[in-house]
C-alpha cells in the first residue's frame, strides 16, 4: 500500500509541475507586427506580452482545453480554445476596432459636452464662468457660433431662425417653456440652473432623427446623476437669494432648493433704460429625485416651479404718453426619466415630461390671459447590433392643450383655444465601416390631430478621418414644425412649417487641448406661416405662402493647452438669410439678424490665490429695422452692437466644501448699444412717425454672489 501511494505522489507531483510552451507573433491583417499585445491564459495570470516584432513566448502549467485571449487597445479582442498539452507556436491576427476612442464622429451641426465626448464644448463650470453670461445656459450658448448677440431678446436665435425654431430637452424630453415670460424690449434668461447638467448637445442643424419639432436646432440638456455627498447651500446675491439641501444614501438621493429675486434695490442704485413700475420680483423652487435601481438602471424626477411679476412704461409717441406693460404668471415643470438595459448591447430610454403655465400680460387696459399644458412621453431604444453598427429607435407623443383670453376694457374681445396631439417615431442606424468613415442614416414621421397632416423627414449624416485629430462631417435632412399655438388658436387649418438643411464642416484637435472647427451651411425654408394684421392687431388671413433661406460660416477655436491656467475660445458667424413670413409684405433679412457676429472668451486661473479672472468680448454689425416714413421694409440698420465683460471667482473652502465669491460687470466701457427702433402708431403733421430706440435694460450690470456650501 504504501508502494502504492508513493507512486501516486509522484505522478501527481509531476502533473503539478509539467508546463506548456505558449509562442507565437501578433500581426496585423496587413502583416505588420503589433508590439504591446496582452496575450494570456483565460482565469490565470499565465502570460506575456508581444515586443518590438510581435513576438510572445511563456509557459503554463494548465493543461487540457483552455481558452487564449490576445487584447489591445483599439483592436478586437482574439480568442480561441486550445489544448495545452502539447507545445503551441501560433500566429494572431488582429483587427482593427472601429469603436476606438480614436473612430470617426458624426459631430456635423453639433457641439456636445458629456463624458462620452472627447470634443466637450460646454459644461456647467463652462456657463457659471463666462462672463458675459451670469450664470444663464442659453446665454453662454450664445458664445457658440451660429448664435446670435440678443441683449434684447435672450434666447436662442440660431442660423437664421427665430426664437420658436430651438426646441429644449432635458434627458431626452421636451421642455416646453424653458425660457422665463418674454415681454417687449426685455431680454428674459433660461428657466434651468446650470448645477443641474453635466452634459450640453447644441445642434445648430442637421440633427439626429431622435428628435423634431424644430426648423432650425435643438439644447439636449443631459442631467446629472447622484451626488458625492450631503451639502447644504447657500447663495446670497445683489439681487436676491437661493439655498439648498442635499441628502445622498448609498443609491439614492434627493435635493430642494428655493430661491427669491428682487430687483427693486438694484434699479434704485443703478440707472435703466427701462421705466420701471414693478421691477422684476420672482420665487422658485425645485426638487431632484435621483435612485439607482442596479448597476445599469438610473430613475431621476425634477420638478421645478416659479411665480413672477414685472411692470414697467413705454413711450407710444402720443404727447409724451406711456403705456404700461405688465407680466406676471407662475410655471410647472416636471421631469421623469429611467433609463436600464436589456442587456449588453440593448438599452433603453423612457420617461415622461409635463409643463404648465399660466401667463398674463397686461397691456394698459387690455389683458391677454394664456393657459397652457403640455406633456410629453417618450422612450427610444439602442441596440448596438455588430460592431461598428448600432441602431437607434424610438416613438414620443405629445399632447398640448392651449386656452387664451383676450380682454379689453374687462370685457373678453376674443378666446382662442386648441388641443393637439403630435405623434412622432423615428428610426437611425449608425454604421461605421471602419474607425474613419462612418454614416448615419435616418427617418422621422409625425402627426398633429390638431392640422390633420403626417410629415416624413428623411436626414442624413457622415464623417471621414482625414487625419489623428481631423476629420470631415457633413449632414443633409428635412426638419419640419407645427405651427406655433399664436396660429393654431385662430386657424387649424394650416399645415407643418419645413426647413431642408445642408451643412459641411471640418474639424480639426482635441478641446481638453486645441480645437478649430469651420462649417458652412445652407437652410431652405418653405411653408412659413403669413399673415396680415387685423384691426386689433390679431394675425388673419393665416397661411403657409411663406418661404426663405439661411446660409453662412461658422468658426470655432478653443486653445486650453498653450498657456497653463487659461482657457480662452474665440468665435465667428457670418450670415446672409432673407425670409417672407409672419406680416412681412416681401423677402427681407429679419429684425434679429446681424451678418457679421463675433465673439471671445478668456478664463485665467491664478493658484496662488484659488481665484480665476475671465473676460468676454462680443461684437455684431448692425442689425435691420422698419422704418414706415420709407418704402422699402427693413431696409435700415443699426450701427454695431460690441459688450465687454469681466467677472472675478474666488474659491475658499469651509470645512472639506468649497464656497465662491463671485464678481462680475456686464458692458464695462458702457456702450450705450441702440439694439433696434420700434415704430409708434402716432405720426406728425408731416406724416412721419416717431421711431423709439430700443436699448438693453441696464448699460452696465453688476452682480455680486457669495456662493456658500457646507
Amino acid at each position: 500500500m504504501k508502494t502504492i501511494f508513493t507512486i501516486f505522489f509522484i505522478v501527481l507531483s509531476v502533473n503539478s509541475f509539467s508546463q506548456a510552451t505558449i509562442s507565437g507573433q501578433v500581426l496585423t491583417k496587413n502583416g505588420e507586427p503589433i508590439p504591446g499585445v496582452n496575450i494570456f491564459v483565460e482565469n490565470t495570470y499565465d502570460g506575456a506580452s508581444s515586443d518590438a516584432e510581435g513576438n510572445f513566448s511563456f509557459t503554463t502549467t494548465e493543461t487540457g482545453e483552455q481558452k487564449l485571449i490576445a487584447s489591445f487597445i483599439g483592436y478586437k479582442t482574439w480568442q480561441k480554445l486550445l489544448d495545452l498539452d502539447a507545445e503551441i507556436n501560433l500566429q494572431i491576427e488582429l483587427h482593427e476596432n472601429i469603436n476606438t476612442i480614436d473612430a470617426v464622429t458624426i459631430t456635423a451641426g453639433s457641439f456636445a459636452a458629456d463624458d462620452e465626448s472627447r470634443a466637450s464644448i460646454m459644461k456647467s463650470l463652462d456657463v457659471y464662468t463666462t462672463p458675459s453670461a451670469n450664470g444663464d445656459v442659453m446665454a453662454a450658448i450664445r458664445t457658440m457660433p451660429g448664435t446670435q448677440a440678443s441683449a434684447d431678446d435672450g434666447r436662442l436665435l440660431v442660423r437664421g431662425g427665430d426664437a420658436y425654431e430651438t426646441s429644449t430637452y432635458i434627458d431626452g424630453l421636451i421642455a416646453a417653456k424653458p425660457y422665463y415670460s418674454k415681454t417687449p424690449d426685455v431680454a428674459t434668461r433660461g428657466r434651468f440652473a446650470p448645477s443641474l447638467f453635466n452634459g450640453v448637445q447644441f445642434n445648430t442643424g442637421g440633427y439626429s432623427a431622435e428628435y423634431g419639432q424644430a426648423l432650425s436646432s435643438v439644447l439636449v440638456l443631459k442631467s446629472t446623476d447622484l451626488p458625492d455627498d450631503d451639502n447644504t447651500g447657500i447663495s446670497l446675491m445683489s439681487i436676491g437669494a437661493e439655498a439648498n439641501r442635499t441628502e445622498r444614501w448609498e443609491n439614492t438621493s434627493l435635493m430642494v432648493s428655493g430661491g427669491y429675486t428682487n430687483l427693486s434695490l438694484y434699479d434704485k442704485i443703478f440707472n435703466s433704460s427701462i421705466d420701471w413700475e414693478k421691477p422684476v420680483e420672482s420665487v422658485n423652487g425645485s426638487a431632484v429625485f435621483r435612485h439607482k435601481t442596479r448597476s445599469s438602471g438610473m430613475l431621476k424626477a425634477y420638478i421645478n416651479a416659479d411665480y413672477g411679476e414685472l411692470a414697467y412704461l413705454v413711450p407710444t409717441g402720443n404727447s409724451g404718453n406711456k403705456m404700461k406693460i405688465s407680466n406676471k404668471g407662475g410655471t410647472v415643470y416636471s421631469n421623469l426619466s429611467y433609463h436600464d438595459c436589456f442587456s449588453e448591447k440593448s438599452c433603453y430610454r423612457i420617461g415622461v415630461s409635463s409643463t404648465w403655465q399660466d401667463n398674463r400680460l397686461g397691456l394698459d387696459s387690455d389683458d391677454v390671459n394664456t393657459k397652457e399644458l403640455n406633456i410629453e412621453t417618450r422612450f427610444a431604444v439602442v441596440h448596438d447590433i455588430s460592431d461598428g453598427v448600432k441602431l437607434t429607435w424610438g416613438a414620443n407623443e405629445t399632447f398640448n392643450k392651449y386656452n387664451q383670453d383676450y380682454i379689453e376694457n374687462k370685457n373678453v374681445l376674443y378666446n382662442g383655444t386648441f388641443n393637439d396631439h403630435l405623434l412622432g417615431a423615428f428610426i437611425e442606424p449608425e454604421i461605421k465601416f471602419s474607425k474613419n468613415f462612418g454614416i448615419r442614416p435616418g427617418i422621422r414621421t409625425e402627426y398633429s390631430s390638431a392640422i390633420q397632416h403626417w410629415n416624413i423627414a428623411p436626414r442624413f449624416a457622415l464623417a471621414l478621418k482625414t487625419g489623428k485629430k481631423a476629420q470631415l462631417a457633413g449632414a443633409w435632412g428635412l426638419y419640419y414644425q407645427t405651427p406655433q399655438a399664436d396660429y393654431l388658436k385662430i386657424n387649424t387649418n394650416l399645415d407643418f412649417e419645413q426647413a431642408t438643411h445642408y451643412i459641411a464642416s471640418y474639424q480639426f484637435g482635441d478641446n481638453s487641448e486645441r480645437l478649430f472647427r469651420a462649417e458652412a451651411y445652407y437652410k431652405k425654408y418653405k411653408k412659413l406661416i403669413t399673415y396680415t394684421l387685423a384691426e386689433n392687431g390679431l394675425p388673419e388671413n393665416l397661411q403657409n405662402n411663406g418661404h426663405g433661406y439661411a446660409g453662412g460660416l461658422d468658426l470655432f477655436w478653443r486653445d486650453q493647452k498653450s498657456i497653463k491656467g487659461f482657457d480662452y475660445w474665440l468665435t465667428y458667424s457670418f450670415i446672409d438669410t432673407k425670409r417672407k413670413y409672419q406680416y412681412y409684405p416681401e423677402e427681407a433679412t429679419p429684425y434679429f439678424i446681424s451678418k457679421h457676429n463675433f465673439s471671445a472668451v478668456g478664463k485665467y486661473w491664478v493658484n496662488k490665490i484659488n481665484t480665476q479672472f475671465g473676460a468676454s468680448f462680443s461684437a455684431a454689425s448692425g442689425r435691420p429695422y422698419n422704418n414706415p416714413n420709407t418704402n422699402e421694409f427693413n431696409a435700415e440698420r443699426t450701427k454695431m452692437y460690441s459688450d465687454l465683460s469681466l467677472n472675478m471667482s474666488h474659491v475658499f473652502y469651509l470645512g472639506n466644501q468649497y464656497s465662491v465669491l463671485y464678481c462680475s460687470v456686464n458692458n464695462v466701457l458702457g456702450n450705450n448699444n441702440v439694439l433696434s427702433y420700434r415704430p409708434t402708431n402716432v405720426a406728425d403733421a408731416q406724416g412721419n412717425y416717431t421711431l423709439v430706440p430700443v436699448k438693453r435694460d441696464i448699460k452696465r450690470f453688476v452682480f455680486i454672489g457669495l456662493f456658500l456650501n457646507f
